[in-house]
């Protein structure tokens, strides 16, 4: 007989060839904890526990390492086989020995009695595919951010659009004005009362479109990232007087409104300084409270500045239009404007709250919005001491 046919070297050959194996083979009872008769060496690459500590599950049954969503699935699977006589291939995670979690792929059937077609044992074949598997997740992981990404590209566009076909609308208004009154006034005989009327509309046409033009170069900043805030010391009282002029320079000459201005300094905070960019914190400012001028006709609009724990809060409440809760984090959507006849009448390109929020995140600040459509609205200002913490509301 040629050596090579002998059961000893006919076993060697079988030992180098499962060795060679990039996964490992198995023989196992048929029970709850899947008991190892046999497992190959490469067992313990694919799970950090060797043959030892896996057959008749001296240390730990194979059962206890399927991780344990894919246990009860197995078992069910292993029974149809069973029945049907076919042949297992599926596919599970697995907990490791040190912890992590891997994927595997099996391959087994049932091993029968040739005489009394009883259940032996199970033979089987388990392949590491953790790396496929993780490819493919990033895969889908990929083109679910893809898919979002057209979803967020698909709507700016659409606000975008939206915006470009109302954006000649906002411009030629005020340009309109300005030649239009600019040519009247060449005009002989006009009288001196009807020039200075004449003068201020085109100053107000000019400021509107300046205030346009300037929003729209913040915005595509803050869509490039070039947008950076300069924090500085500040002085909280120094602050809050700045801020009072400039919300009183706003204030429109002619209005049905009531304005409320109040700062509430403790003597303790008298002198308080903190590092924050006060430039956009008095713009932010600004900015809510023009938007709450626009949507408020009549009624009242009450402004207060005060310290609340460690954040400097600005508090902008009016009795205007308000809005629906369904809208708040639209409303803060570069381009969006809110739909609504008051909107037909004043001027806007939909980019202010959108400039706020970012100048607001910049500094570690954060917006907050209570409204009820028909009743008013709130919007507060919560500008933390210190820029790594968070201010929650009250």
């Amino acid at each position: 007989m040629d050596d090579i046919y002998r059961p000893d070297k006919i076993k060697d050959t079988l030992e180098r060839l499962i060795q060679n194996l990039p996964g490992f083979v198995y023989r196992c009872k048929n029970d709850k904890d899947w008991t190892m008769i046999f497992v190959s060496d490469q067992c313990e690459k694919i799970t950090g526990y060797t043959p030892d500590e896996l057959i008749n599950s001296n240390l730990i049954s194979f059962n206890e390492i399927i991780e344990p969503s894919y246990r009860e699935l197995l078992q069910l699977k292993w029974k149809e086989i069973i029945n049907e006589k076919s042949v297992l291939k599926e596919e599970y995670s697995i907990v490791r020995k040190d912890g992590s979690i891997g994927w595997v792929l099996e391959h087994g059937r049932g091993v029968f009695d040739d005489t009394t077609g009883a259940l032996l044992y199970l033979d089987g074949y388990i392949l590491d595919i953790t790396e496929r598997v993780e490819v493919f997740n990033n895969l889908i992981r990929i083109n679910e951010e893809l898919k979002i990404s057209n979803i967020k590209r698909e709507e700016a566009n659409s606000l975008k659009s939206f915006f470009l076909s109302n954006l000649s609308h906002e411009i030629r208004t005020p340009i309109n004005a300005i030649m239009g009154f600019t040519e009247i006034l060449k005009e002989e005989g006009l009288a001196e009362s009807d020039k200075k009327d004449y003068i201020d509309i085109i100053y107000r046409s000019n400021s509107a479109l300046l205030g346009i033009i300037e929003d729209i170069v913040i915005a595509s900043k803050i869509e490039t990232n070039q947008l950076k805030a300069s924090f500085s010391t500040t002085n909280l009282q120094v602050l809050f007087s700045n801020i009072d002029k400039e919300l009183h320079l706003s204030i429109p000459n002619k209005t049905d409104v009531n304005f409320l201005i109040n700062t509430y300094l403790h003597s303790l905070n008298t002198n308080t300084n903190f590092e924050t960019d006060p430039l956009f914190v008095t713009d932010i400012v600004k900015r809510l409270f023009k938007n709450a001028i626009r949507f408020t006709e009549h009624g009242h609009i009450e402004v207060k500045m005060y310290v609340n724990n460690e954040c400097v809060v600005f508090e902008i409440k009016d009795s205007g239009i308000g809005i629906d809760s369904l809208f708040y984090e639209q409303i803060f959507k570069s381009f969006y404007r809110l739909e609504h006849p008051i909107n037909t009448r004043t001027r806007g390109a939909g980019l202010g709250l959108f400039i706020s929020k970012a100048y607001a995140s910049l500094i570690g600040a954060r917006i907050y919005l209570v409204s009820k459509e028909g009743v008013g609205s709130t919007f507060s200002l919560h500008v933390p001491f210190d820029a790594n913490q968070l201010c929650e509301p009250q």
